[in-house]
């Protein structure tokens, strides 16, 4: 699988006594202060996480990655801002390091400078936290990822500092003006002195935000000093900086999405740039779908320390929570007998309004009797033909989706007598948007098919990753994709966009009326029938 989705949740034997037992953690954890602290034992945390020293790739515990950042001046904890775990660990890494003896700065993106004074007056008892919430502007999960971590610091009596620009003001700095449109108290929220960002740095930000218009490729780091990531990367940079300091001695603990710390890079490189005699240690978190498989070559690149967690809750999102559960993705299976030999293996999803079991009858007809033949429902399904995605949870779906599918090959492979060079991926309709994003790129599912009469869509917003190592090179042939003529350019766009990063995939014009043939004869030919 492609290492974006290796970092998703995983079912593991017994998960269901551990979803019980963690879900009574979390409930219990949910009173008064979420301490993570543990009384005696391994740290209660070590069973939904898995922790690796980038340095040798070394499987270590919490309590190794506590000693180690300990005796540092600054630990940067990069985060995908709403999973529970994730803000478990972070808690974790500010009471293991306070439990040491050390003092302890927190340090946070998701409060701005023109705050720092309120925060300052919550955390000595002058004002209540109904007043501190509604005049600081917290972020829609306060509750659930942030609050803990400002409680630890009130307990404790930690400062903690607003290390962001104001969302009024990178707005007006990067869209109406550039900083000589500000005002003297504007301008004081963002650091005194901008300092471009590396290349390596925009390239990685350009792949992760096209498709969203905020993209330009021709501009020099220097030229993008303005923008808000830059605004961003500087501001919190700097006041990491002003914080050790004004806190000599301390740990100053800074919590930012992980884009902005992602190879020492970003709010990190730009703090070294500010305080270049202080030491360092950077900390990439991941919620995974298969924590317990995710595996850490020695000299990752991302972090000094690389956290998987197993996803058990999120907080707020596009209006909703969630705890996370294992669902069922059922599939119908039409099996040649094992005395026929290896058979090629045919995973077709299922589309909207159709009986997947017709489908099935349908396929046998058309493959003939070699191939073995699987029909997956869609998982908003009643068993007569459903949909595969909510509009307003996209990504979960897709994330789900591609894991039981990785999930049902593997099962496939192993249960049945098949030949694991002739798979094929295939649908259309709603099915195909699904296809295309789980298997672009994937090793795993070296030959899809689709086939749309839609243009790219969604698929042509997703974020690109790095480009594939020559040693991890996709084996091709990749996602075909048959289309018409009139989505024929837009298609053939994320053809080159893809092929930039090592992901093969081939566009082709059809006709209406032959679509669904032309799709056929294409599975035929990949199946070598």
């Amino acid at each position: 699988m492609r290492e974006w989705m290796r970092e998703r949740m995983s079912e593991r034997s017994g998960a269901g006594l551990r979803m019980l037992l963690w879900m009574l953690i979390f409930l219990v954890g949910c009173q008064g202060g979420h301490s993570t602290l543990r009384s005696s034992g391994e740290h209660p945390l070590d069973s939904r996480v898995r922790i690796h020293r980038s340095s040798d790739g070394s499987l270590q515990d919490v309590e190794a990655l506590i000693a180690d950042v300990a005796d540092q001046d600054v630990v940067f904890l990069g985060e995908t801002h709403l999973d529970d775990v994730t803000h478990r660990m972070e808690l974790a890494v500010l009471e293991g390091i306070h439990a040491t003896g050390r003092s302890v700065v927190v340090s946070l993106e998701m409060f701005s400078r023109d705050r720092q004074q309120l925060l300052d007056d919550y955390l000595a008892g002058k004002v209540s936290e109904d007043q501190f919430l509604a005049d600081s502007e917290p972020w829609n999960n306060y509750e659930t990822g942030y609050r803990p971590l400002i409680e630890f610091a009130r307990r404790t009596g930690s400062p903690v500092v607003a290390a962001n620009v104001p969302r009024s003001v990178w707005r007006k700095a990067a869209f109406g003006g550039g900083l000589s449109a500000l005002d003297a108290d504007q301008r004081a929220t963002i650091a005194d002195t901008l300092l471009p960002n590396t290349r390596r740095y925009w390239d990685r930000y350009d792949r992760t935000v096209r498709g969203h218009g905020h993209v330009n490729t021709d501009q020099q780091p220097q030229q993008r000093l303005e923008k808000v990531q830059s605004l961003w990367d500087n501001t919190m940079g700097e006041s990491v900086a002003r914080a050790v300091k004004a806190y000599p001695g301390s740990v100053v603990v800074h919590v930012n999405g992980g884009f902005h710390t992602l190879e020492r890079d970003g709010t990190a490189r730009q703090f070294q740039l500010r305080s270049r005699g202080s030491s360092m240690k950077t900390v990439h978190i991941v919620p995974s779908f298969e924590s317990d498989r995710v595996e850490v070559e020695a000299g990752d690149a991302r972090a000094d320390w690389i956290v998987a967690t197993e996803p058990v809750a999120r907080g707020l999102s596009d209006g909703s929570l969630a705890v996370y559960m294992t669902r069922p993705l059922r599939y119908l299976i039409d099996a040649p007998a094992r005395s026929a030999g290896r058979a090629p293996l045919l995973i077709w999803l299922s589309e909207q309004g159709v009986d997947p079991g017709e489908r099935l009858k349908e396929l046998r007809t058309r493959m003939g009797e070699v191939p073995c033949l699987v029909v997956v429902e869609p998982i908003y399904s009643n068993g007569s033909g459903g949909s595969w995605l909510a509009e307003d949870h996209r990504d979960e779906d897709i994330s789900t989706i591609a894991f039981g599918l990785h999930r049902l090959r593997q099962s496939l492979l192993a249960q049945r007598r098949l030949d694991p060079g002739r798979v094929v991926l295939a649908g259309h309709g709603e099915a195909a948007d699904v296809i295309a994003s789980v298997a672009i790129g994937d090793a795993d599912w070296p030959i899809a098919i689709i086939e749309t009469t839609d243009s790219p869509g969604w698929f042509a917003m997703e974020g690109l990753p790095d480009p594939a190592a020559a040693d991890d090179a996709h084996p091709g042939p990749g996602l075909r994709v048959l289309t018409s003529s009139e989505h024929q350019d837009a298609w053939q766009v994320e053809v080159a966009a893809r092929a930039a990063v090592g992901s093969p995939m081939t566009v082709e014009a059809v006709t209406g009326e032959n679509a669904r043939d032309e799709l056929h004869q294409r599975i035929l030919i990949a199946l070598e029938l």
